[in-house]
This record gives structure tokens, C-alpha cells and sequence, in this order.
């Protein structure tokens, strides 16, 4: 906490210093919020400045007031998505109104007016365009809106919203964006930082968003103006529903069943019932008033419970393998020849024959997993064993926001998320520990609106995004295997992560003339703790592979005491009579040491905390030439703290390798060889030495983009 602290404290300094020096700088931000804005105009179409202009929104006692400037322009910069109503009033004409505008997420909207003369208390009455309004006429950023309505009525896969990301142009079913790959999107929610800070995959944000909570969302998927440009990437801002005047929920309900499911082909041929599909998705979402026009509460719940059966098939071994038989066929006449443990001791009189404990495991096997299907295996001394396994699904997902509107001149929201899942996944046999997996990640963001004056406005967000899961797996012993023969478990480790990210965005627009100027700040701070078993525990195998000549050892031997393998069954006879000797061929002892080099016992894991922070600012300029023509400029500045682990488990070589390779190379062209030994020694900040790599203070990212609306010689106001 203390850390943190800190680093909010350099934050704030940061921002006054920025403050003083600007106080100027898109008409969205990083936010995920939206603007209107135009241009007033009188019958001979010249500019009216000084013009009131009101926008509000009834059902959200929002209302927010500006006064056209010197260029007869106007803006309300960093507005929620939604449906809003514009009234302007100026002495000497009638009031112009425009009912039902939509502002959808990170796309601007236009609405500008030629006033009529005549009295103030006559009001001329439009209806806006809902419709045009989905197209980006203001910037040159690419990408569409999906409101709720689409949200919620288009099919998706167990109702994940995510999955309508694909649906964008240019986006494929795998994520890639624009032939961008899917790990360089930047995903936001209320404008705060809901990406897996891990993998940063496109359909896997730390936070599973419900149906009925998502008000809208936008992908932008190429050509993101310098404000919203954190990745290479697409650039996808969701906004969550908020509360309203009225009293409003939904309900839904959705159900499958396996009778509604088809078994296979190969189930079908080995006599094994059909997976098991049962799926159930419910939930609901309330929304009302706490206090009229001041204060509202959203809340969403979205649960699953799905039993979902999955055909697996194992390698098992056969009875007569158990009996030390090792069979083969004869590619002379067809016959089945046996190599029982006398035989393999005449061979292989060094190996003291079969091993008895290896038999009785085998033995074991075959009487509880019996063969059922040869699909795979070599059908002589392996076959398939095939089982459903029926794995559960328990996902609960809420969602809680509250709005209020401290005053005319500022909102403030809150909105948390919580998220408990469990999962089973098929183990390795019916009777052995089912692996599961265990996530409960949560949220939240606070923002704060303030309009500081006629033209001046801040935008401020703070986020945290806690992903934690734990891969509950089937084994927690030294574990031995027998390869393509038997494997009594999957051997997996257990293994639990905690990932956080702290966000602070803020953004400060000014509008000026023809232009809006913004700069702003995108701060990370990003911490991933790590417990893993996995290089804790040993592993032994009986692999024939290691054997010399990639196992042709043992059958060349076999081949010497006159029993001729055929090509096509050498490599199971090795796996076989390697299984039956029972001798490792590999051993991989995993040792655990604490930083100063103590040895700890078999089975301790590995703790880690890897911290790194990202500091992000930019500066723009939206000039609107003319009213169908407007032209951004901006700059946007990235450094990143070089990755480093929390408890001083960090070590690099003592010469850089790109450095070492060139030694190598120069001395190769020399005829002089280098062979400098490379030594690994403590590292990074918490050891008090240099990082693993070096700041890279060289990212400055540039954007210039023009968006024109012709309209080959017809003006539009």
C-alpha cells in the first residue's frame, strides 16, 4: 500500500506540473466516453457566437450547459454513451431543439443548427438522426458501435460479449485486428485497464462482462488518435449500463440439453454413451433511482451451470502385458509371436528380466481400465481406453455500478465487478483426481467529470483489475510414466497466480476557436504473483527413445536372437519391452533454493512477484477546418520500467548474449576463437544492480489523420 502511495503521490505532482503548463489539451479520451459538438449558424449562415446551448438527458437528471465561442462552435467533451436532448437559445431567434440524439462510445457526434429569427419562446423541433450517428464522420479512427440493444439480441456462444469483437471488418474469429495479432489489443471498461496483463489475449480480459450490463461498446480498429493509441493494436472501450429515473430489469433464461446432442461415430462403435451437454445460463439486471436526478444504482448478475461430457481415450496397457508378455506380429505369415520374461532375460541377461513391480502395475491397469477401443495402441500389448468424462462448469458473474451527479458541473461514478468460476477438466482415468480450475478475479474503476469552465473540461479515472485463479491438478507426488505404455496420472502441478493492475488515466480538454486541445496520462502499475509446484516435484519416464540409437538397441538385439520385428512394429515392441524391464531411462530431479542459496524440501514451491509499471502521455490538437473537414495532430510518449521480481530471484548473464554473439562472430572471422564463459549473477533493483534489460525511452508515436465529409458542393450546417 505504502508503494502505491508513493507512486499516486508522483502521479498527482506530475499532473499539477502538466496542469500549469497547458491547461489545454480528444474529444473522447481514453475513457470510454463520448462528445457533442457543432457549429451555430444564422439563415445566412454566418457563425453565432455567444448562442446557449443545453444538453441533457432526463431519464439520468443529466444536464450540462456551453456557450457557442468566437467561432460560433461548441462542445460537451467526455460524456456517457446514451440518448441525449440539445436545446440552443440565442435573443432574436427561436429556440432550436434536437430530441434523441445518440452518442455512442468513442465516436464524436455533430449537431449543427441554422437558427431562425423570430422569438425566443417559439422552439423549432427536431429528431436526430439515431441512426447516422453510428457513422464517424469527425476523426479518422475506423471502427463500429454495438449498442445494448445489439448486445443483447444478436445470437453469441453462452451469451459472451466478447465473442462480438468478430463480427467487426477486419477482425478475424482468432482476434487477429487488421493483421495485427490478437495479444496487441488494448480492452478497456468505463476506461480502465481490463486486460490479462499476462497473455493480453483479445478473448480473455481479466474481467467476463455480462449481457445486461453492457450499455455499448466500440472497436477501433485502425488508425486510434493519439488519446486512445496505448497499443499497436485494436483499441475496444465497453461502457457499463447505469441507473436511470426509472425502474427498470430484465430477466433471462437459457437451457440445453443433451438429448439434443448427437453421440459420435466412434462412440457409438465401442458402445459408450453420448457426452453429456446440460447447460444452463440465467441471470437478471435492476436499475433505478437512490435519489431522483442525483443518484442511481445498476446492478447485474449472470450465472452458469453446465455439465459438459468429454470423450477421452487413454493409452492403457493390455492383460497379457501385465504378465510380462511382450506380442508382436510376424510379417511372414501373420502369426502372433510372445516374448515372455525368460525370453527377455536371455536377451537382455544384464536387465535381470521383467521387473515385478512394473508388472503388478500393469497388471492393475488392465484390470480397471479395460481395453475398450484400439484405435489407439498397437492392439497386441496396448490398447485404448475410452471413458466421458463429464466436466462442470459453475461461472458467477456481478456487476454493480452507482452514478451520481454531485452538480451541474460534476459526475462521479463507481462500478465494481466480482467473479466466481469453477471449472473441472477431464482427469486421466474415471477413478483419478479430476483437475479443476478455480478463478475469482475483481474489479472496479472510479470516475470523476468536472467541468472546470465554458471550455475547460477533466476527465479523471482510477481502476483496479485483480485476476486470481488456482490449476488445482492431479498430482502432488513424484510421478512416474511409461511412455505411449501407461501413465497413471497427467502429472500436472498445481499452480495459482495473482495478477493486478492499478490504472490512473486523466485527461484535460480545452476548446479554443476551431480546436480542441487535450493532453492526458495512462498509468500502470502491474504486479503478477506466482506460486507453482511444477519445478518442485521429480518426473521419471521409461521412454525407448533414450535408449542409444533412438531404441533400434533393443530391437537389433532381438533381431540377433533370431526374432525378426517387422519396421512397422519396432517402435512399440521398445516401448514394450522397456516398459516390462521397468528401468528409468530418464530421471529429472527439480531442485527448490531460497535467494541465498538454502536448499528447501522435495515438494516446496516456487513463490515469485514480477512488478513492472508503464507510464503513457500525450498531447492534441483537433482542428475542425471546416465542418465537414477536420484534421488531428497529436503525439503520444510511452516508457516502461523494465520488468524486475519483488523478491530479488533475478539473475542475467554478466555479458549481454547480443554482445557475446558479436565477440563470437568477430573472432570466427579472425580465426580466433572466443570462449569467454558466461557468469549469472543477481540482478535487478531489489538486489541493488542493473536491470535485465534497459529502459527503452525512445517510444514517441506520432499522429496525424484527416477525416473529410465531401459533399461535392451542397454545404451541410
Amino acid at each position: 500500500m505504502r508503494y502505491f502511495l508513493i507512486k499516486l503521490n508522483i502521479f498527482l505532482t506530475l499532473k499539477a506540473v502538466l496542469l500549469l503548463i497547458f491547461l489545454s489539451a480528444n474529444l473522447n479520451a481514453q475513457s470510454g466516453t463520448t462528445s457533442i459538438g457543432g457549429t451555430i449558424f444564422d439563415p445566412q449562415k454566418e457563425i453565432i457566437p455567444n448562442a446557449a446551448v443545453t444538453l441533457s438527458n432526463a431519464e439520468k437528471g443529466f444536464s450540462r450547459s456551453a456557450t457557442t465561442n468566437e467561432s460560433g462552435t461548441f462542445i460537451f467533451p467526455a460524456i456517457q454513451p446514451g440518448i441525449y436532448r440539445l436545446e440552443v437559445e440565442m435573443n432574436g431567434f427561436k429556440k432550436f431543439a434536437v430530441n434523441e440524439i445518440r452518442a455512442v462510445v468513442d465516436t464524436p457526434t455533430e449537431i449543427s443548427a441554422i437558427l431562425e429569427v423570430g422569438s425566443v419562446n417559439e422552439t423549432v423541433i427536431i429528431r436526430g438522426d439515431t441512426a447516422a450517428s453510428l457513422l464517424n464522420t469527425q476523426d479518422a479512427t475506423i471502427g463500429n458501435p454495438f449498442n445494448s440493444t445489439q448486445v443483447t439480441q444478436l445470437p453469441t456462444e453462452a451469451r459472451d460479449v466478447i465473442n462480438l469483437l468478430t463480427l467487426q471488418p477486419g477482425v478475424t474469429r482468432f482476434g487477429y485486428v487488421a493483421g495485427g495479432r490478437s495479444d496487441q489489443a488494448n480492452i478497456t471498461l468505463d476506461g480502465v485497464d481490463v486486460n490479462n496483463s499476462i497473455t493480453n489475449n483479445i478473448f480473455d480480459p481479466v474481467l467476463r462482462l455480462n449481457t445486461e450490463a453492457i450499455e455499448e461498446f466500440r472497436v477501433t480498429t485502425t488508425n486510434a488518435n493519439a488519446s486512445q493509441g496505448r497499443s499497436s493494436g485494436a483499441q475496444i472501450s465497453l461502457v457499463t449500463k447505469g441507473g436511470t429515473n426509472n425502474l427498470r430489469g430484465a430477466i433471462f433464461l437459457t437451457g440445453r440439453r443433451t438429448g439434443w446432442t448427437a453421440n459420435d461415430f466412434f462412440n457409438n462403435r465401442d458402445g459408450v454413451e453420448r457426452p453429456k451437454l446440460d447447460r444452463n445460463i440465467f441471470g437478471g439486471a435492476i436499475g433505478g433511482p437512490i435519489w431522483k436526478n442525483r443518484a442511481f444504482f445498476f446492478y447485474s448478475f449472470e450465472g452458469e451451470r453446465t455439465n459438459r461430457g468429454q470423450t477421452v481415450v487413454r493409452v492403457v496397457p493390455l492383460e497379457t502385458l501385465g504378465q510380462g508378455i511382450v506380442r508382436f506380429r510376424s510379417s511372414t505369415n501373420g502369426q502372433i509371436t510372445s516374448l515372455n520374461c525368460s525370453n527377455i532375460t536371455t536377451v537382455f541377461p544384464n536387465t535381470n528380466g521383467c521387473n515385478p513391480i512394473a508388472l503388478s502395475v500393469f497388471a492393475d491397469a488392465a484390470t480397471r481400465y479395460t481395453a475398450n477401443s484400439f484405435e489407439t495402441g498397437d492392439r497386441l500389448n496396448t490398447g485404448g481406453f475410452r471413458f466421458n468424462a463429464d466436466n462442470k462448469i459453475k461461472k458467477n458473474s456481478h456487476v454493480l455500478r452507482l452514478d451520481f451527479n454531485l452538480n451541474a458541473k460534476q459526475q462521479m461514478f463507481f462500478r465494481a465487478n466480482y467473479i466466481d468460476d469453477f471449472e473441472t477438466t477431464a482427469p486421466q482415468f474415471p477413478d483419478t483426481p479430476v483437475p479443476s480450475l478455480w478463478s475469482h478475479p475483481y474489479g472496479f474503476a472510479v470516475g470523476h467529470n468536472w467541468t472546470i469552465s465554458n471550455n475547460i473540461f477533466n476527465n479523471f479515472r482510477y481502476g483496479l483489475s485483480r485476476d486470481a485463479n488456482s490449476s488445482l491438478r492431479d498430482s502432488n507426488d513424484n510421478v512416474i510414466s511409461f511412455a505411449r505404455v501407461y501413465s497413471p496420472r497427467l502429472a500436472g502441478r498445481t499452480f495459482s497466480a495473482i495478477d493486478s493492475v492499478h490504472n490512473i488515466t486523466d485527461d484535460v480538454s480545452r476548446l479554443w476557436r476551431n480546436h480542441t486541445f487535450q493532453f492526458g496520462t495512462n498509468i500502470r502499475f502491474i504486479s503478477s504473483r506466482v506460486r507453482a509446484f511444477a519445478g518442485s516435484l521429480d518426473t521419471a519416464t521409461l521412454n525407448s527413445i533414450l535408449y542409444p540409437g533412438n531404441g533400434n538397441s533393443i530391437t537389433n538385439r532381438l533381431n540377433f536372437f533370431g526374432y525378426q520385428i517387422p519396421d512397422d512394429q519396432r517402435r512399440s515392441v521398445q516401448d514394450a519391452v522397456t516398459a516390462v524391464v521397468g528401468r528409468y531411462s530418464g530421471y529429472t530431479a527439480r531442485f527448490t533454493f531460497l535467494r541465498d542459496g538454502v536448499l528447501q524440501p522435495v515438494g516446496t514451491p516456487r513463490d515469485r512477484e514480477y512488478k513492472n509499471e508503464e507510464y503513457d502521455f500525450y498531447v492534441q490538437d483537433i482542428w475542425k477546418l471546416l465542418p465537414n473537414l477536420t484534421a488531428t495532430f497529436g503525439l503520444r510518449y510511452d516508457l516502461s520500467r523494465p520488468v524486475y521480481e519483488a523478491g530479488g530471484y533475478e539473475v542475467k548473464p554478466n555479458i549481454a548474449l547480443s554482445e557475446y554473439f558479436e565477440r563470437r562472430a568477430a573472432g570466427a572471422a579472425n580465426g580466433t576463437p572466443y570462449n569467454q564463459p558466461i557468469v549469472f549473477d543477481l540482478a535487478g533493483p531489489v538486489n541493488g544492480k542493473s536491470p535485465l534489460y534497459k529502459w527503452d525511452k525512445n517510444n514517441f508515436q506520432p499522429r496525424i489523420a484527416v477525416a473529410w465529409s465531401p459533399n461535392f458542393g451542397k454545404r451541410r450546417f
